[in-house]
């Protein structure tokens, strides 16, 4: 079973190869509607499932948007930060997601640390509301991805360094759709706890529980990732 799950991953990837490739050539602009998913089966000889994967991928990560009973349409023609053939492959491969995740570990304990010594009123009442907006999603049974992204983006800002920022954005952006399936394994509420004991690091300027702080909420889901896949 899981051997045919890797292969479907890799048809999906094919797939997405192609449409990527033919929004790079200038065959689809912005709010072209693309081949219907039976078209693309046809134009592809794959199954209906890789194509739907594929666009659903393109999709989470913005290069696509979906019209409800009308089709799917390009969102942008800028791929070359977003997405290409690597990425792609980044997303659907476990072992460069896994080294995706430790490439992760590193650079955001680096932030984190680097955060506890930079970090402003302002970046720590940033830090704050996402926790907050956080609290009430869950509260609220409502997706903490959105909170989750802000808190760490408000850490890699508080860094006050213009180059960890931008590799952290190509990093997160990478990131996107592994973060939406981890959704569905989330434990909310230790996810929430991780984060208040990075606030209170930072807050506190302790560079070394930071990074600590940081290093642990990382490895729990760098494990909640291995779950998925076995």
């Amino acid at each position: 079973m899981g051997g045919g799950r890797k292969l479907a991953e890799k048809v999906s990837t094919l797939v997405t190869d192609y449409i990527t490739q033919e929004i790079k050539n200038g065959k689809y602009q912005i709010g072209d509607k693309l081949p219907s998913e039976r078209e693309l089966t046809e134009i592809l000889s794959v199954g209906r499932s890789s194509v739907r994967e594929a666009l659903s991928t393109l999709v989470d990560m913005g290069v696509l948007e979906k019209r409800m009973g009308i089709g799917v349409f390009v969102k942008t023609t800028e791929l070359n930060h977003l997405v290409d053939s690597y990425v792609v492959s980044a997303l659907m491969d476990t072992n460069l997601s896994k080294e995706l995740l430790e490439f992760r570990l590193m650079l955001e304990m680096a932030i984190a640390g680097k955060a506890a010594e930079k970090a402003t009123e302002q970046d720590l009442m940033k830090m704050e509301k996402a926790l907050d907006m956080h609290r009430k999603a869950i509260e609220c049974d409502q997706p903490t991805l959105k909170p989750d992204e802000l808190f760490h983006k408000a850490i890699v800002t508080s860094t006050q360094n213009s180059i960890l920022v931008k590799v952290y954005e190509y990093i997160s952006d990478l990131l996107h759709s592994f973060k939406l399936e981890m959704l569905k394994v989330e434990k909310k509420h230790i996810s929430l706890d991780h984060h208040w004991k990075i606030f209170e690091a930072i807050k506190n300027g302790n560079e070394e529980d930071a990074k600590e702080a940081m290093k642990e909420h990382l490895i729990e889901v760098s494990k909640r990732y291995e779950d998925i896949g076995n």
